[in-house]
C-alpha cells in the first residue's frame, strides 16, 4: 500500500521496556507452540516436589509473573489445600488463567499489573513464587521485584525461585530481518549462578535455604519428556554447553 510506512533497518540489541515485553509475552500466551512449553507448565509437580513445601498446609501462595499460571493447574491436579493468588504485567496470560480457575474455592483471583507496588497487602503471603522471572529482569526491575517479593512475604516466608543455571544467553539470541533488533528468544537478559543468586537475594534479607541444580528433563519419563530431554541434549552439543541446565532455589525471610 502507498502510505504503508517501512521499518528503518538499523541493527541493534532490543532495549526491553514494559510495553514490548507484554506484547512478546501476549504473544507467546495465545500461540502455538509458544503456549506449549511454559517451563511451569511441562515441570510443575517436579517445581513442587523440589521445593519441599507441604501441599496439605493451608498456605498463602502468590504466583509473581505467573504467565498464563500454569503452575495453578499442579496444584488443582495434586489436591494442594494452598490459598492461590497470581499476578503479571501481561493482560492476555491474566485472561487465561482467571477464565481457567474461575469459581475454585482455592483460587484467590489473579491481577493484572502494569506497576509495582501491586494492590496486595503488606506480609500477606507464606509462599513468594518466581518461577522463570529472574531471568528476565534488568537491575531496575529486578531491584524493585525483590522489594517487592520482600513486602508481601510474612516474617519467615519463602521465595521459590526458578531460573536457567549458569545460561549462556548469547547462544539464543535471534535477529529480525526487518528492523534489525537482536533479542534472546525468551526475553532473558542476565544468567545466574547459585552464588550469584544467593549474593543478590541477601541484599533483601533472605537467607538461603535449599538450592538445586537439575535438568528437570531427566524427571519425566513419558514420552514427550524422552524427547525434549533428546532434543536438549542434542541443542546443547551443538552450542557447546555442559552441565545442569536449571536451578530451583528456596530462600526464606529473615
Amino acid at each position: 500500500m502507498e502510505n504503508e510506512q517501512v521499518p528503518i533497518f538499523k541493527e541493534h540489541d532490543i532495549e526491553w521496556d514494559d510495553n514490548k515485553v507484554s506484547r512478546l509475552w501476549d504473544y507467546y500466551s495465545r500461540t502455538p507452540p509458544y503456549s506449549e512449553v511454559y517451563f511451569s507448565k511441562l515441570f510443575g509437580h517436579h517445581i513442587l516436589r523440589h521445593s519441599g513445601l507441604p501441599l496439605d498446609e493451608s498456605l498463602e501462595v502468590l504466583d509473581f509473573g505467573c504467565g498464563p499460571g500454569f503452575i495453578w493447574n499442579h496444584l488443582s491436579n495434586l489436591g494442594s489445600h494452598w490459598k492461590y493468588t497470581a499476578l503479571d504485567f501481561s493482560p492476555n496470560s491474566v485472561a487465561q488463567l482467571s477464565m481457567r480457575a474461575k469459581g475454585h474455592n482455592n483460587f484467590k483471583g489473579a491481577k493484572h499489573v502494569s506497576s509495582l507496588p501491586a494492590d496486595l497487602p503488606d506480609a500477606n503471603f507464606d509462599v513468594v513464587f518466581l518461577l522463570e522471572v529472574a531471568e528476565h529482569l534488568n537491575d531496575d526491575y529486578l531491584n524493585g521485584t525483590l522489594a517487592e517479593v520482600s513486602r508481601l512475604l510474612k516474617q519467615g516466608g519463602v521465595v521459590v525461585i526458578t531460573t536457567p543455571n549458569e545460561e549462556d544467553i548469547s547462544k539464543s539470541k535471534k535477529f529480525c530481518p526487518e528492523c534489525g533488533a537482536i533479542f534472546h528468544e525468551w526475553q532473558h537478559v542476565r544468567s545466574w549462578s547459585v552464588g550469584s543468586l544467593t549474593a543478590r537475594l541477601k541484599q533483601y534479607g533472605f537467607n538461603l535455604r535449599i538450592a538445586k541444580t537439575l535438568d528437570f528433563t531427566a524427571q519425566d519419563f513419558t514420552m514427550q519428556g524422552v524427547f525434549r530431554k533428546i532434543k536438549r541434549i542434542a541443542k546443547q552439543w551443538l552450542k557447546g554447553e555442559i552441565g545442569q541446565p536449571h536451578m530451583i532455589a528456596v530462600f526464606q525471610k529473615a
